[in-house]
């Protein structure tokens, strides 16, 4: 019994800090392993005082609050604390993978998709993992649910602490500068795809047949890295696309910002359409790669099978001339009258094997003039 309880204190003990708070304030992040203990003094009014959303006051504050691998108990705390729409908290708790902005009252929600370390190396080497990131921006504040391993909350943090005009930072930034970290988050997994296809395309031409067994599996998992980050790159721009076209129109919602974020979200469109076009050129070149390839194999196939077919074709062409000298001498072998049997000396045994020999000349020559051997 008091081993179990050594170990769950173990346990307990080992438990990481998921929950961190960063105040532009102080420029520092706070962390703990729950939820009460992130706030050990309970001043908490410059948090939870928001009831709406709308133009900030730049004398306030920003605040962020992340949660890192949330649990249903700790959606359930944040809801309560921050008044969050029962969908909301539903979505986050069970990790809805549809990336999407949704409009309430005092906030909204971005739901984007990033990739993770493959903590599992058995499980699809070489493919990233996709984990779903929710970003709930409010006032004067941002909650983020993060999974763990992507590393987006620790270069945001870092990126505000840089900045050179601290009056820019707002909730709308701090969201931006999360979406422009997960965009960005793509860009080696790009590299290294780009850097493969470029290795497959100079081994296509050099290939053996020996090196097949190895390349096409090699260009097969390609493939699906670059369609599954196409399939995640996908879904951010038409969220992209459907958030700018709101914070633009005429009777727009006041929970978004004004256009002043619209310049750095340009940004991240065009650095979004520039990523799918050079992942779109990459896959061309892995199918068209691919396709000689495969068109190689079939034409070494080809010539295989004409060279065994002439083989085979020569080889019944002989045996055809030679078995009739082993029809005769099979004959000859049988317990009848041989020609030439009471002669004395080798005319007749020699004269036989001359007419095998003489018939097996002429039938080659004749193979040899109609080109059949």
């Amino acid at each position: 019994m008091g081993t179990e309880q050594e170990k769950k204190v173990a346990i307990d003990q080992q438990q990481p800090d998921r929950f961190s708070f960063f105040s532009s304030k102080t420029r520092q992040a706070t962390a703990s392993s729950t939820w009460d203990g992130l706030f050990p003094s309970g001043n908490t009014d410059h948090v939870f005082q928001e009831k709406h959303k709308g133009r900030p006051d730049p004398n306030q504050p920003t605040w962020w609050i992340d949660i890192c691998d949330a649990t249903e108990q700790d959606v359930d705390a944040i809801s309560q604390a921050f008044s969050i729409h029962p969908l909301t908290a539903e979505d986050i708790a069970t990790h809805e993978p549809r990336e999407k902005v949704d409009v309430y009252r005092n906030y909204y929600l971005i739901s984007f998709q990033t990739l993770v370390a493959n903590k599992v190396k058995d499980e699809r080497p070489g493919i990233p993992i996709s984990a779903a990131l929710y970003i709930l921006v409010f006032q004067y504040g941002v909650v983020t649910f993060s999974p763990s391993g992507c590393g987006h909350v620790a270069r945001a943090r870092e990126r505000i602490r840089r900045m050179h005009d601290p009056t820019v930072l707002t909730s709308d930034w701090v969201c931006y500068a999360m979406i422009d970290d997960i965009i960005d988050s793509f860009e080696p997994f790009v590299r290294d795809a780009e850097r493969e296809s470029e290795a497959i395309e100079d081994q296509v031409f050099i290939a053996r047949i020996d090196d097949a067994q190895a390349l096409i599996p090699q260009v097969g998992i390609l493939r699906k890295k670059i369609t599954h980050i196409i399939r995640c790159l996908h879904g951010k721009v038409d969220v992209l696309n459907g958030f700018v076209k709101r914070c633009q129109s005429p009777d727009k919602h006041p929970v978004f910002p004004d256009g002043n974020l619209l310049l750095y979200l340009g940004d991240v469109q065009d650095h979004l359409v520039t990523t799918l076009s050079t992942l779109g050129h990459i896959d061309e070149i892995i199918g068209r790669s691919q396709a000689n390839y495969l068109a190689q194999l079939s034409a070494t196939n080809l010539r295989l099978s004409l060279t065994i077919n002439s083989g085979l074709s020569k080889i019944t062409l002989l045996a055809t001339i030679f078995v009739p000298c082993h029809l005769v001498t099979g004959l000859w072998g049988m317990n009848v009258p041989v020609p030439g049997e009471g002669t004395v000396g080798l005319g007749w045994f020699f004269g036989i094997l001359g007419s095998f020999v003489a018939f097996m000349v002429i039938c080659i020559a004749a193979a040899a003039r109609y080109k059949l051997l």
